[in-house]
């Protein structure tokens, strides 16, 4: 790898969801990057826990605490995943000062504006 690693990509905390099909990861620079779990893997003997990216986004910004005189870092302390009611899967995550909660989900796959049917 000839990349460089600057110190807003070190992974500041990990989190497994319930079932251990999706991993979540938050960095010093305020990234969330999850993981789902590779179908292929968990046929295969022995069993292997390879992940993918499954999506990635800015969850937190750095910011002034004028109250305070404070700068808050963008940096993700804590990520905890919420026991799954529905479809869809939701994530706290955490810098020094606010906490978040995202809704990660499926959206439906349509084709729109497109002849579907096939003309004999």
């Amino acid at each position: 790898l000839d990349d460089d690693v600057t110190e807003a990509d070190i992974i500041s905390c990990v989190e497994f969801n319930h079932d251990g099909e999706l991993l979540a990861t938050g960095d010093k620079g305020g990234r969330v990057v999850i993981f789902q779990r590779d179908p292929s893997s968990k046929a295969s003997t022995p069993r292997r826990g390879e992940y993918n990216v499954y999506s990635t986004f800015q969850s937190h910004e750095p910011e002034f605490d004028y109250l305070k005189s404070l700068e808050i870092e963008e940096k993700i302390n804590k990520i905890r995943w919420l026991k799954r009611k529905n479809q869809s899967h939701f994530l706290l995550s955490t810098n020094d000062k606010t906490i978040k909660l995202w809704k990660v989900s499926e959206r439906d796959k349509r084709v729109e504006g497109y002849n579907t049917r096939e003309d004999n």
